[in-house]
């Protein structure tokens, strides 16, 4: 490939503004779509990229990083970088926009205060992959040159620097183009659901909450006076016909298509439109609960729900807490157009604040290209971990435990076996004993569980490293060994056990 020629002659011949990064961008996937680079083809390095074309390495690298993401490009130790002989699906997925360079840092571990994180505790990111260090810089930079401003309270909405950049972010990375004023920057989810549940909702209302599902998201809406229906997931998340059955007259929907919280699994594209169709129907509300769908293994992920809504029924929902650390306490509410005046009077109201030097630092973990690049990084690591949870499972948990491959999240459902002899509730208190973190799913069922279900265990892998999780999967096999124990003494002899499926 030839960088000079073809469709990157034009990179600068754009006046409207747009930065090079988003030209770049803009011009690798046209001619890759277009099949003027072919697949499996080789691309120049970035730094040969960088001086061929007269733009900064970050540039390119900000371009060729995204077209990596994206499922566009891969990058291959040792060899380069390479266009993918299967590219993703476009015809599913909006046009997304790039936000901001990517350069280069320095990682610290991090240590978390207070309890110890045991294994396999869900919903924990890696800790020691959060960049302290420019974290760090950046908040003493604010302080430095912001010094007493950052003493007051924030404006109506969120600092609008920090929206502006989350807006790009958004639509790079979900598909989503909304207007920064659409944002409202929030403490952290519960005060998100709160505030949506104030917003959306009336006394008596009805709410379809997903079972089994956040228990969070349970206790928000099962304590305000509304009819909380649970409806039971199925591996395809929410079925709207199953829901409708339940409860026709539903205001709102609360679901998790990136990421469904505890089963696992991704919404596929018929369900999402026909959520959308049965909002637009009704004149219903989606919320959309981001939860960590941006951890995705394997594809592309599909657009999110707002991403496909041309009726603008749907708020969109995210966080740091999962990607980045749980103490970082910042979220974001996303609203439609008509709710905006509404929503940021109820803010106001409901004097929620946010507080401003980790606002800007927030933007500038943002605008600097850390968080993409913080995101690149965890997600292979978070890939071998999930590998390295799976051998172990292979090796100590045969005929005891089954677990499945996930292409998303931050931890996989263990299934107990049939005959194993003990409820999974059981079973996590007996691995707590062990010092194990493992919630049983009965944890998160608010409806009854289906005939015949023997039960499972969340293990999370994300914060714990193969040899971590290699010695405390020989621990889980021993207590897996004397519940099975137990259970052969109850039933008066060996029972041959059936491998969950």
């Amino acid at each position: 490939m030839k960088p000079t020629q073809g469709p990157l002659l034009s990179l600068f011949d754009n006046g409207d503004g747009t930065p090079l990064q988003q030209r770049l961008f803009d011009r690798l996937r046209a001619a890759i779509l277009d099949g003027a680079i072919r697949p499996g083809e080789r691309l120049p390095s970035t730094r040969t990229l960088a001086a061929d074309l007269g733009v900064s390495r970050n540039t390119v690298v900000a371009a060729i990083d995204r077209l990596i993401a994206e499922g566009y490009l891969e990058a291959r130790i040792g060899s380069g970088t390479f266009v993918s002989r299967s590219l993703p699906d476009d015809a599913m997925a909006p046009a997304l926009r790039l936000a901001t360079p990517r350069p280069q840092k320095q990682n610290l571990p991090v240590m978390a205060a207070g309890a110890e994180i045991l294994p396999f505790r869900p919903c924990v990111p890696a800790y020691d992959e959060f960049d302290v260090e420019n974290w760090r810089r950046l908040l003493a930079k604010r302080w430095r040159d912001t010094g007493g401003l950052l003493l007051g309270n924030d404006t109506a909405a969120g600092w609008a620097s920090l929206r502006r950049v989350l807006a790009g972010h958004l639509q790079t990375s979900r598909g989503i183009s909304c207007d920064p004023e659409q944002i409202l920057i929030l403490p952290d989810r519960r005060t998100a659901l709160d505030l949506a549940a104030t917003l959306l909702l009336g006394a008596g209302d009805t709410v379809w909450l997903e079972d089994p599902g956040c228990n969070l998201q349970h206790l928000v809406f099962g304590n305000r006076g509304l009819h909380a229906v649970p409806v039971p997931m199925d591996s395809d998340g929410l079925d709207v016909e199953r829901a409708q059955r339940l409860a026709p007259d539903a205001r709102l929907a609360l679901v998790s298509p990136g990421w469904q919280f505890p089963l696992g699994g991704t919404m596929p594209l018929r369900r999402r439109m026909a959520m959308l169709t049965w909002a637009r129907r009704t004149g219903a509300w989606l919320l959309e609960d981001d939860r960590d769908g941006g951890y995705r293994y394997t594809g592309r992920p599909l657009p999110s729900l707002m991403g496909l809504d041309d009726s603008e029924r749907v708020l969109h929902l995210g966080s740091l807490d999962q990607t980045l650390v749980p103490s970082l306490r910042l979220a974001w509410l996303v609203v439609p157009p008509a709710l905006l005046g509404a929503a940021r009077s109820l803010r106001n109201r409901m004097d929620i604040t946010v507080p401003l030097p980790e606002q800007m630092a927030v933007h500038d973990f943002l605008a600097e290209g850390h968080f993409c690049s913080h995101l690149r990084r965890t997600r292979r690591l978070y890939a071998e971990r999930q590998q390295a949870l799976l051998f172990a499972a292979e090796r100590y948990w045969q005929g005891m435990l089954s677990l499945e491959a996930a292409g998303a999240g931050l931890h996989l459902l263990a299934r107990l076996a049939p005959g194993l002899g003990i409820g999974d509730t059981s079973l996590s208190a007996q691995a707590q004993a062990a010092r194990l973190d493992v919630p049983a799913l009965s944890h998160y069922r608010h409806g009854p569980a289906p005939a015949g279900d023997p039960g499972a265990l969340l293990l999370g892998y994300a914060a714990f490293t193969p040899e971590r999780i290699s010695r405390a999967a020989e621990r889980l096999a021993q207590v897996l060994e004397r519940a099975q124990a137990q259970g052969e003494t109850r039933f008066g002899g060996a029972r041959r056990l059936v491998p969950a499926t």
